[in-house]
């Protein structure tokens, strides 16, 4: 009696595996159906071409019409331009800084004025090169 419930719960389990390979099966058929993207741009050429339709010039005749507003000759402008002229692209740039900072307060309402003027500074931090420029550096 186990080996037939172990049979019937593996028997439905199977058909659970079958529908989810057959439903994989058919979005990679949908898949490999679909238009690339080389064929749909052939596609959309070939309507323009039966059509008469050169979309860069329908583009560049309202650039020329008067009674078009800047606003849109400029973007049409930008929209043109960008079938010659590359986009720039932002440039991720990462890095490790790693280095000491170091804070000092005073609370200078619990000192006197004579102990300001007679504290002494004291350097405690060697000088920073990279701050002077190279004519300080040597003395010119």
């Amino acid at each position: 009696m186990k080996a037939e419930d172990d049979m019937k719960q593996a028997q439905k389990e199977l058909k659970v595996v079958e529908k989810q390979l057959d439903t994989k099966k058919q979005f990679l058929d949908m898949m490999a159906k679909a238009p690339t993207p080389s064929e749909q741009r052939k596609a959309l050429l070939a309507m323009f071409a039966e059509r008469g339709i050169n979309p860069i010039e329908q583009l560049l005749e309202y650039t020329d019409d008067g009674s078009v507003p800047v606003k849109e000759k400029i973007a049409l402008w930008k929209e043109l331009a960008s079938y010659t002229q590359p986009k720039l692209k932002s440039v991720d740039v990462q890095a490790n800084v790693t280095g000491e900072f170091k804070v000092m307060t005073v609370d200078y309402s619990k000192i006197a004025k004579s102990e300001i003027e007679e504290a002494e500074v004291v350097d405690i931090e060697p000088e920073y090169d990279e701050f002077i420029s190279e004519q300080d550096k040597h003395g010119n």
